[in-house]
């Protein structure tokens, strides 16, 4: 049986693909499968770094951000790679991936939930701010700010996907709690 990974023709087809090709699904495409298959290849990690900040399209960006944070955690470079692309890029829906990988991986940093509040609150772009909104609905919903800024948002921004996002955020948050109380009382068995 065939085991593309032990194929030296595979491994240079992707790299390849992942930076020469004339098309951002093809370019996508290599760089997820280098990411989950090649992991230990230096070049690997090198390649995605570059896509992820370099790249022209922001489809390839957006993925080589996806596979950074979940396949390089641990090395530093990712993560401030990732904070840079959620304030930086050009496109908002790289913007809005960065935040959402952030906040997925890296929900124990003591500064992802002040990071979150500023991009809720300081892009000028709704579906960035609408992203930054449901993560911290999802991850910090314990932190006395982000009820606060949901309440707001609901009511205040200027955009109504936004306004949107912050009610079912809200939402999320108050049968989460009634469902912890509703466990807590003992009613559930």
């Amino acid at each position: 049986m065939w085991n593309f990974k032990e194929d030296p023709d595979t491994h240079s087809i992707l790299k390849d693909r992942a930076t020469a090709d004339n098309h951002e699904d093809v370019r996508s495409a290599a760089i997820e499968v280098l990411a989950w298959n090649f992991k230990e290849d230096p070049d690997t990690h090198s390649i995605l770094k570059d896509r992820a900040t370099a790249d022209n399209h922001e489809d390839v960006r957006s993925a080589a951000i996806r596979v950074l944070a979940s396949n390089f955690k641990e090395d530093p470079d990712t993560h401030s790679i990732l904070k840079d692309r959620a304030t930086a890029d050009d496109d908002q829906y790289v913007r809005g991936t960065a935040i959402q990988v952030l906040a997925k991986n890296f929900k124990e940093d003591p500064d992802i939930c002040s990071f979150l509040k500023d991009r809720a609150t300081a892009d000028n772009d709704w579906y960035v701010r609408s992203a930054a909104i449901r993560a911290l609905a999802k991850n910090f919903k314990e932190d006395p700010d982000t009820r606060l800024i949901l309440k707001d948002y609901a009511t205040a921004d200027n955009h109504e996907f936004v306004r949107s996002a912050a009610i079912v955020a809200l939402k999320i948050l108050v049968v989460g709690f009634l469902q912890g109380r509703y466990l807590a009382d003992g009613c559930f068995s």
